[in-house]
């Protein structure tokens, strides 16, 4: 299971988590968890091998690039995310917003609404970095 707590985990239980249930050459059958205090949403889905293993080179080698472009997109329907920078005077460390949605178009076959359901953590990139690492290593 890969797992990325939000920043201040202590206090909000922020988290997601992404479980490999079944995998082969092409695809995954996977397991996402929203976890945000007292409350869990847990979606099970087909995804591409590829899109996760996509993720997690894009966060390791492409760090700029995805700062950038600010969102991508995995093969329809399926899930995105993005990373954005959370500029602020009140502490000294780079904190960064991981924003990971399933797509509306997994349960409705398109994506034309570009809309979904998804978590927000906040975090710093080493802590995202070591995450797309364990999604690697669930995968591989």
């Amino acid at each position: 299971m890969a797992t990325l707590y939000d920043r201040s985990f202590d206090a909000s239980k922020t988290s997601l988590e992404v479980v490999n249930i079944e995998s082969d050459t092409v695809s995954s059958n996977i397991l996402i968890k929203f976890n945000c205090g007292e409350h869990h949403l847990d979606f099970k889905f087909l995804v591409l091998r590829s899109d996760l293993i996509m993720l997690h080179t894009l966060i390791l080698n492409n760090w700029d690039e995805l700062l950038e472009a600010e969102v991508w997109d995995s093969t329809d329907p399926s899930f995105s995310f993005a990373i954005l920078a959370n500029n602020s005077d009140l502490i000294d460390e780079q904190i960064y917003q991981f924003q990971f949605w399933i797509d509306a178009g997994e349960y409705n076959s398109h994506r034309a609404t570009r809309s979904g359901i998804g978590i927000t953590i906040y975090q710093d990139r080493k802590s995202i970095e070591q995450f797309a690492l364990q999604i690697k290593k669930e995968f591989d």
